[in-house]
């Protein structure tokens, strides 16, 4: 295994450029144990972690934050500006176990690969045939899947896309911004819209409204280290006592972070005070948004259930918070 650390940012993007194998790596959470399990066939890593343009936390010149993409997770949860942002406070304070998130960074964690047991528990050497990320020709969730259908679970990116954060891309071109929402494709294998040779450099936030509220809610076998079942990020705009604007992102509800399309017909111009009944009619709608994915712990049906009752559950803990 080589494992190289270029001196530079600039020189990180031009060892991608000329090693077309190696693979990013920095806090390593979730590259490594798929080395260790043998899910992964590397030969060459770039170490990318230290460089100064991808770390810190700070504001912008427009009042937003700037979050770099080596921060810890656990260094989200230990800043005041972060606090503020709260379902992103929130989902950055649930992911796996407090070693995980010492270890683990906020650009992994957006980054993370897809997830589901007929991949993730296959045994390479078997004479099974294979699914489609492993380079077979099926998908073993749905059959008659053109492509994979592997979830995506990272509890960060529905909170980031819930608050409309952008990607600060480095390429050998130069930098370029993209809605973090623009970062995933649609399928679960190879599903992150970046070049080889691109480096995610860190996350900007914009400034926080006025009379504004948010909240991430996740349902997992255990309360540490388990990836989420379900999750639900949402944020409102509340102006005396009546919504004005609502978003909501779904964690864990499919090959990437899924919007709750048309959740303004049923929040908007409400009152606050109504909210939680409402959210309580809803199951019917946000089941449309859950993929009936199954794997060791549940079946389809029940993560629709689930996918629901955090619904419900992230609209009542976004309304506690004041």
């Amino acid at each position: 295994m080589i494992v190289a650390h270029p001196n530079s940012l600039a020189e990180a993007i031009q060892y991608l450029s000329d090693h077309p194998q190696a693979k990013i790596v920095a806090g390593g959470t979730d590259l490594i144990p798929r080395l260790n399990q043998k899910l992964e066939e590397q030969t060459e890593l770039c170490y990318v972690f230290g460089y100064p343009e991808m770390h810190g936390i700070r504001k912008t010149e427009d009042g937003g934050i700037f979050i770099g993409a080596s921060e810890l997770l656990a260094n989200l949860n230990q800043h005041c500006a972060i606090a503020d942002y709260t379902a992103i406070w929130q989902a950055a304070s649930r992911v796996a176990s407090p070693q995980i998130r010492n270890q683990g960074t906020i650009g992994g964690n957006i980054l993370q690969e897809n997830r589901c047991m007929f991949f993730n528990n296959h045994v390479p050497w078997s004479d099974v045939n294979h699914c489609l990320k492993w380079g077979g020709d099926r998908c073993y969730q749905a059959r008659k899947s053109p492509d994979c259908l592997a979830l995506f679970q990272s509890d960060v990116a529905p909170a980031l896309i819930a608050y409309d954060a952008h990607c600060v891309i480095s390429a050998p071109e130069g930098v370029r911004k993209t809605p973090v929402f623009d970062l995933y494709g649609r399928w679960g294998r190879n599903n992150k819209n970046l070049a080889h040779n691109e480096i995610l450099v860190g996350i900007e936030l914009p400034p926080l409204q006025a009379n504004e509220r948010s909240a991430y809610v996740r349902k997992a076998l255990r309360g540490s280290f388990d990836f989420p079942l379900t999750g639900s990020a949402i944020r409102l705009q509340i102006q005396d006592g009546i919504v004005t604007e609502s978003r909501v992102i779904f964690g864990a509800a499919g090959t990437k972070p899924v919007p709750f399309k048309g959740v303004d017909a049923f929040l908007n111009g409400k009152s606050v005070d109504a909210l939680p009944d409402i959210a309580k009619t809803l199951e019917k709608e946000v089941g449309k948004f859950f993929f009936p994915f199954q794997d060791t712990h549940v079946n389809g049906a029940a993560r629709k259930k689930m996918g629901f009752e955090v619904f419900v559950k992230s609209v009542e803990a976004c309304l506690e918070i004041r």
